[in-house]
């Protein structure tokens, strides 16, 4: 891709209407624009991101035995009736159809699951399994904040499973929960914990909640030096006490990323669901679910690691691994050589972006922290006089100290290659 070709606008300056330094920089960078209050469209950058941070989520996910569906947005009224959260949830979407029927706009997906799940299940040999899904959700959110951070429609990962006991599903949640500390170091995302939290409208006995503890997270979470750890949902919020210690517990503000629910049987007997078991009686399945928000986690890692030029991507989920920069000189050398590393890097597969403006260097550099691509390759005058390409790094996960500052030309494209494996810690 040739950045004159990118279809994004990138502001120099301040940002209207945005409160935090990850939103400020979202909209700075092109990547995010908002369609209407609590909704945006995601641009070519901010698209690449999201869809990287999804196929780490379903890396991880498939690594745990999850199978991932589609469900539809839209669903039958009827569905949440069964359950009785058609009356119950305040942000619940309703609207009614051309022929009368009501229509729920859905913000998480139990209902729909368990009703795909016992269309197909019948004997406890089926158990157990974890169906997820990565799709767009809605909720009717009264306020919204910081960009992606709380929106009304939203990309999420949600996931489901279903099994004969309730030591399986605590064995399967174990599973999850390790899978998401994976999920999120991956993503670069580097002060984040777990934390226990209310269930809420999910019902349940169970839950934990991933937060990235951060001054510009809207949860107040309260943690212990013995490790005990809590939403202030959860906690009684007239003592700051720790329950398990007795100490003075701290208290910090975090952004939920992350949560996962063991739900018991709330919706497998609320929509009747059931499986013959073993011993030829019939029985109801236990439930748990497993929840990340993915506009959100891009945020989280905007609002962690940006800085006042830009954000600060890992080699996982940056819009593009490399960018070439070639800054103008009279000989007309190095935009050719620039185009000539670009074609290369390209054509053996490497996401890289190039930069062949006839700009001021400042003006390149600066969209270029926007960008922020891991590796930056600068060809100037004075490196092909030296018979090297100098590189700059911006990554949140790594050590970039221990790495070369600058490559021989003519090593220049297998150079990067080898470094952008280094920073995949492969």
């Amino acid at each position: 891709m040739k950045i004159e070709n990118l279809c994004v606008k990138r502001l120099i300056g301040d940002v209207a209407g945005a409160t935090t330094r990850g939103h400020k920089i979202a909209v700075r960078g092109g990547y995010i624009y908002q369609t209407f209050q609590g909704g945006y469209t995601l641009t070519p950058l901010g698209w690449r991101v999201v869809h990287k941070i999804e196929n780490i989520i379903r890396d991880e996910m498939d690594a745990i035995d999850g199978q991932e569906i589609l469900m539809p947005v839209v669903c039958s009224a009827d569905l949440w009736r069964e359950t009785g959260r058609y009356d119950a949830m305040g942000v619940l979407a309703k609207f009614k159809g051309a022929s009368g029927a009501d229509y729920v706009i859905c913000p998480t997906h139990e209902e729909v699951v368990t009703d795909y799940a016992r269309s197909v299940i019948n004997s406890y040999r089926q158990l157990p399994f974890m169906l997820y899904q990565i799709q767009t959700k809605f909720r009717d959110e009264l306020r919204v904040r910081a960009g992606l951070v709380r929106t009304r429609e939203f990309i999420m990962k949600d996931g489901y499973s279903f099994h004969e006991t309730q030591e399986d599903l605590e064995q399967y949640y174990k599973r999850c929960f390790d899978a998401y500390y994976r999920i999120f170091r991956r993503c670069g995302l580097k002060n984040f914990i777990d934390v226990m939290s209310s269930t809420g409208d999910m019902g349940g006995a169970v839950a934990h909640e991933f937060q990235l503890i951060n001054e510009m997270g809207e949860d107040t979470l309260y943690i212990c030096d013995c490790g005990f750890r809590a939403n202030k949902e959860l906690e009684d919020t007239e003592s700051t006490l720790c329950p398990k210690c007795g100490k003075q517990m701290n208290k910090v503000r975090g952004i939920e990323i992350g949560n996962i629910f063991q739900l018991g049987k709330k919706y497998t007997d609320s929509m009747h669901m059931t499986y013959t078991a073993a011993d030829g009686t019939e029985k109801t399945p236990i439930m748990g679910c497993y929840g990340i928000g993915v506009g959100r986690t891009m945020a989280a890692i905007l609002e962690e690691s940006a800085d006042d030029n830009g954000p600060v991507w890992n080699m996982e989920t940056a819009p593009f691994a490399v960018e070439v920069i070639g800054l103008v000189d009279k000989e007309n050398k190095t935009l050719p050589m620039a185009e000539k590393i670009y074609n290369e890097l390209k054509n053996r597969g490497i996401e890289v972006l190039l930069d062949n403006r006839d700009s001021r260097a400042g003006e390149k550099f600066a969209d270029a922290d926007l960008i922020a691509a891991p590796i930056r390759l600068i060809v100037s005058p004075k490196n092909i006089a030296n018979n090297v390409i100098e590189v700059k790094y911006r990554v949140n996960d790594f050590d970039t100290s221990t790495l070369p500052n600058e490559y021989g030309v003519e090593t220049c494209v297998d150079d990067t290659i080898k470094t952008i494996q280094t920073l995949l810690h492969k």
